[in-house]
């Protein structure tokens, strides 16, 4: 009768032979080992074991060497010699076959999205290659790996933008659930991607466009929204209102507003519209805006004379920076920075540590260019909340610049 706990070892052993040479195709050597004798416990294990490498060396797939002397009738090491033997020897392909057939299955898949998509897909099928797992997901997992790039494909079109994730993820793959398995992957991904690699999912979510539900827009400003029957908000009351995007298409602007100002901290909007009076329009952000406030802020910019400052006020520290950039490459036109400055955050800050995540922004031509590269590469970094400062009417401050 076979001992099965034998059969398991002289297995194993092999799997293992075939995955150090899977795992590192380009070695020098082949991959070899030795037997673990002490998983062998009787006589008749080892002659089984023995039997096992000796079928192996006759398939061609390994070299069995002796031992010398008094260990001659034990095997000293077995060496891979043809790792496509070996696996066919084991009953199974190769980790490379395996992982370009499933890029076979998977690229008219890839192939729908963006350039990018295709790209991801080739890093994973390397790493698939090599036996490793690519976003926690194997060669094995086609199926998974099929429904994750549809979204990315999807996501990569453009159509995420402006749905919560359970209407997105049933009309991108016929499953409300679909972008819940994948979330956390797709994070990973996207926020790459976007050059942020440490970021929140909440944040990769606001660059896609996708919101868990539409959140309504706080702000306060000559701005109102109509419909056939009548007037259904004024932007004017006190102290603000709030528009839902559903009602965006119905927005338009009453008079030309002295600013347009946005804020990313929901106490300093608070204090500015309850203690400004200016005419401005001020708009919530909610700390990294949403697709709704995206979508308001690009009808009013494009609505009102150019000459009309944008300025934006945010935290000083790596999210209000990353906020401010965001706003700079996804709206008609660019925000200033009202009350983010170097000196601001020296009278006002706390100590911090430099963050050399935020070089793309230190090296790009954004508004907060310096001082990101301080906040980077400082060596007496401070960090500012904006609640730290009193409102300030923005004319005030254009005019001090």
């Amino acid at each position: 009768m076979t001992d099965l706990r034998t059969v398991d070892v002289g297995v194993e052993f092999l799997e293992r032979l075939l995955e150090r040479s899977e795992r590192n195709p380009d070695r020098s050597r082949p991959a070899s080992a030795a037997p673990e004798y002490d998983r062998l416990s009787t006589a008749q294990q080892v002659s089984r074991f023995h039997d096992q490498m000796a079928a192996a060396e006759r398939f061609g797939a390994v070299e069995v060497q002796q031992g010398k002397r008094d260990r001659s009738h034990l095997i000293e090491r077995v060496r891979v010699l043809n790792l496509e033997l070996l696996a066919s020897h084991l009953g199974r392909q190769t980790a490379p076959a395996v992982a370009q057939r499933v890029r076979d299955e998977l690229l008219p898949v890839a192939a729908t999205g963006e350039p990018w998509v295709a790209s991801l897909l080739d890093e994973m099928t390397a790493r698939w290659a090599r036996g490793e797992a690519a976003y926690r997901l194997t060669a094995a997992q086609a199926d998974a790996a099929k429904e994750f790039f549809t979204l990315l494909g999807s996501i990569s079109r453009q159509e995420a933008r402006g749905l919560d994730a359970r209407t997105f993820s049933q009309k991108a793959t016929s499953d409300t659930k679909a972008f819940d398995r994948h979330a956390s992957r797709l994070a990973a991904v996207l926020g790459v991607r976007i050059g942020q690699p440490d970021a929140a999912a909440d944040v990769v979510w606001a660059h896609i466009g996708l919101e868990r539900f539409s959140h309504p827009v706080h702000l306060r400003g000559p701005v109102t929204v109509e419909h056939a029957s009548g007037r259904l908000t004024d932007g004017r009351a006190k102290p603000f209102t709030s528009i839902h995007p559903e009602m965006l298409s119905q927005l338009s602007v009453l008079e030309r507003p002295t600013s347009v100002l946005t804020i990313e901290n929901y106490a300093s909007f608070n204090r500015q519209v309850r203690e400004i009076e200016d005419g401005g329009l001020v708009v919530y952000t909610g700390g990294f805006p949403a697709a709704g406030v995206v979508e308001l802020l690009s009808k009013v910019l494009t609505a009102v004379p150019v000459d009309v400052p944008f300025l934006h006020w945010g935290d000083i520290d790596a999210g209000g920076l990353r906020i401010f950039r965001y706003l700079e490459e996804k709206l008609p036109r660019r925000p200033r920075p009202h009350l983010m400055s170097r000196e601001l955050a020296e009278d006002y800050g706390q100590p911090a540590a430099a963050d050399p995540s935020l070089t793309s922004i230190a090296r790009s031509d954004s508004a907060v260019r310096e001082l990101a590269e301080w906040l980077a590469f400082g060596s007496d970094v401070r960090h500012l909340e904006q609640e730290a400062l009193e409102p300030e009417r923005p004319s005030a401050a254009i005019s001090a610049s």
